[in-house]
């Protein structure tokens, strides 16, 4: 039986890893996203941006209509926030805050009737939000990060709380250094991040391994709060 995924963040990293490894496992993949994938891949393309109200209705609610069954929603897109708090001006930081958490509730309340009608035909559907460490620990300069990816933890959480009775899966898998587009070139500007673990990072691969790993369990079996981070990375 086809399982259909979407994933919101998929051009690129994580996302698109995630999306790869879908096409493997034979999934019809739906990527969300404001820019055209890093690879060519075979999954259908949804121009969007997840800030814009209007257009974040018309594309997640055609899903809804063109597919009436998502088997999983995967929410990987976010922007990396770093800096003292006073060194950008208060709407950068209402932006990349906004970024994180929107991208994340809009997706999920939109495709909720969609993950509904696959747990009911299906038994099970899922949803999973990618986020960090920085949820639950707190890094220099990472005010606005920490505090965005905490409300992406909570989110997981309380959907995994309201959604389980209707068979629909939720969970945060919160990541620790990993190489993506979104920090090359200034992975030494991070906080916290040593050469060693610059030597071995997770890479968007491994997230993606773990990502389906919990889409392929007994649909009986949740698994939540996931950390990972690199084996060296021993300061969480």
């Amino acid at each position: 039986m086809t399982r259909t995924m979407v994933v919101a963040g998929g051009a690129s990293g994580i996302g698109l890893a995630t999306v790869k490894q879908a096409i493997r496992d034979d999934w019809r993949v739906i990527i969300v996203d404001r820019q055209d994938p890093l690879e060519t891949v075979d999954a259908r393309l949804i121009r969007c941006d997840l800030l814009d109200a209007d257009a974040s209705r018309e594309a997640l609610e055609g899903i809804v209509r063109d597919e009436k069954v998502v088997d999983a929603l995967v929410i990987t897109i976010g922007v990396a926030m770093g800096g003292p708090l006073g060194s950008r001006d208060v709407e950068d930081w209402v932006r990349g805050f906004s970024t994180d958490t929107l991208s994340a509730l809009r997706p999920v309340r939109s495709l909720l009737p969609a993950l509904q009608a696959a747990a009911t035909a299906k038994d099970i559907a899922d949803v999973v939000v990618v986020g960090s460490i920085a949820s639950s620990i707190a890094f220099k300069d990472a005010v606005v990060y920490g505090a965005a990816a905490a409300a992406r933890h909570a989110l997981g959480e309380q959907l995994r709380m309201e959604l389980r009775t209707e068979r629909i899966r939720a969970r945060t898998i919160a990541a620790g250094f990993t190489t993506t587009p979104l920090n090359a070139g200034r992975e030494h500007e991070i906080p916290a991040v040593t050469e060693q673990i610059l030597a071995a990072p997770l890479h968007p691969e491994d997230v993606a391994a773990v990502v389906h790993h919990g889409l392929n369990l007994s649909p009986e079996v949740t698994v939540h709060d996931g950390v990972m981070v690199p084996t060296c990375q021993g300061w969480v």
